[in-house]
């Protein structure tokens, strides 16, 4: 069951609900009690990629995998210059 927007039109009280889809389209408005409650069309919710072959994702993924490659080399570098004291 989605959430849904409703606005009455004659007062203007406005609330969100968690409903059906069969839900009435119109309802009476539990603010003025007139039957003038309407669903209103929502944007709904943002779109979320997961998993690689999105380019945000991917980039992301190929930053941290070159900043830990860089951190390895400092680390091995920083070894081998201990070792020669």
């Amino acid at each position: 069951m989605p959430n849904y927007d409703f606005e009455c039109n004659a007062c203007g009280y406005k609330l969100e609900q968690f409903v059906s889809m069969s839900y009435p389209k119109i309802s009476e408005c539990p603010h003025c009690h007139k039957n003038t409650f309407i669903r209103c069309i929502g944007s709904g919710s943002g779109i979320i990629f997961k998993g690689t072959g999105w380019t945000t994702n991917d980039k992301q993924i190929r930053d941290a995998i070159k900043e830990n490659n860089q951190m390895n080399q400092e680390r091995s570098d920083r070894s081998k210059e201990d070792s020669e004291f």
